[in-house]
Order: C-alpha cells, then structure tokens, then sequence
C-alpha cells in the first residue's frame, strides 16, 4: 500500500490530518475512519498484508448498517414505538449497536494511524505557533546544529499535545516564542524506543523508531532539510519492553 499526508492548516494550535491509500495502481482514497470495534485485536495481527483491501479479517452476522434502512418521508412502521433515549433499559442489546466487519483496509487504517500517532517527528524549531495560535512551517529555521542533531532532545512528535505538560503550555501566550511546544521524543516508554544513526560525514541524521521498524525522521545539520517516511510490513514490535 502507499499512503499520503494531507495537512489542513488555519486550524487552532494543530493543523488537521487526513489520510490517502492506494494499491498498485496508485489512485488514491481517502483512508476511511477507525473502526474501534476490533482496537484491541488489530496489535495480535502477526501476518504481512496481502494487499486486499476488501479482504474480511473478521466477519459477523448482520454487520452494521446492512439491515439499516432510511425511514421514507419520516414515517414510521405502524407498530413503532417512541422511547426515551435517557431512559433506562436492563436490554442491553438495545444500547449496544452490532459490531461491523473488520476488513484488512480497517486494520491498515488503525495501523497508519497509530504509526503517525506514535512515531512522526521534526527537529525543534521546525515549526511555530502564530499569534493567533495556528502552526506553521518556520521560515526561518536554519536546521539544528551538528551537536545537537545527534541528541534526541532536539526532535518532538508531530501532532497535537497529548502530555499534559504540554497541553498547558502550548495554550499560553509564551509558546508562541518557542519551538519546544510539542511532545518530546525523548520522553517516550519504554526508554530506549529511538535510535539515532548518522552518515561518515556526521551531518545526515536519522530517528529511527523501533517500535515501529521502518519509521524514520531525517535531518541534514545545519540545514533546513528534514522530514518523516516509514517503510515497513505494518508489524509492530511487540517484544520492545523486553529487548531495551
């Protein structure tokens, strides 16, 4: 599969993602929205993927909306009844809705996302906050220097704050004069998740992910040269906590 990134800026604090696949033939889709039924399942997935998207993972007796049927000029069948949707009901099969099925296009969703949650990354100072509070690429950033290039001290996640530290921060006015208002790496569980690698020339950076074997971010020191990519089988290790 190959997926693209579509940022959509003007957006408070953190721009919008959206998401685009496409098999072989490179016509590409909006990536459809997780489907949290299976969450908890789709990590035991030890198999590659086989490149069909329709192919059923998981398959149920009538799956979610194939018996749904849209009442016509809001009628209603003769024998519905009308019922308080706060009220209480000791049917659960009334509050809960059937499952849908799980189809390896499903598990590519929650897997491209999890990657992006987990492992996307830039040099601090790549981007900053407006004073309206809406982030943008830094015009004026120079890249890292050759020191601090090697550290992960100098790389924070891409995405909205989820530590608390910096929700609190990134809503205050000072965050619009720093570059440090996002997760860092190196704070991530378990220690030792990031590896750092460098070329002979010590100026061509990579932060490779080891949860996620095949992310990686990439910087050239002193330069404004940087960006993510992951290419990889969409596994993820599992077995970390006990290799570091």
């Amino acid at each position: 599969y190959y997926i693209a990134l579509g940022l959509q800026f003007n957006v408070y604090e953190f721009p919008k993602k959206k998401f685009f696949w496409s098999g072989e033939d490179f016509e590409f889709k909006p990536l459809p929205e997780l489907n949290l039924d299976y969450k908890d399942k789709v990590d035991t997935y030890k198999d590659a993927f086989q490149g069909k998207w329709d192919k059923l993972l998981v398959e149920v007796e009538n799956p979610q909306g194939d018996n749904d049927q849209d009442a016509v000029d809001g009628d209603k069948p003769q024998d519905a009844v009308d019922v308080d949707p706060l009220a209480d009901t000791d049917d659960e099969k009334d509050l809960k809705k059937a499952p849908k099925n799980f189809s390896e296009l499903d598990r590519l969703s929650y897997v491209v996302r999890a990657i992006d949650f987990e492992c996307t990354a830039l040099p601090v100072g790549a981007v900053r906050l407006t004073t309206d509070h809406q982030l943008r690429y830094n015009e004026t950033f120079k890249g890292l220097s050759q020191s601090d290039a090697v550290k992960l001290t100098s790389y924070q996640h891409f995405r909205a704050p989820v530590t608390e530290e910096k929700q609190d921060y990134i809503t205050r006015p000072e965050a619009v004069l720093s570059y440090d208002f996002l997760d860092p790496l190196a704070t991530d569980l378990p220690k030792g998740s990031w590896s750092i690698h460098t070329d002979s020339s010590k100026t061509e950076v990579t932060v490779r992910n080891l949860k996620w074997p095949g992310y990686l971010t990439y910087h050239k020191a002193n330069t404004n040269t940087y960006g993510f990519c992951y290419f990889g089988d969409g596994l993820k290790n599992n077995d970390l906590p006990f290799l570091v």
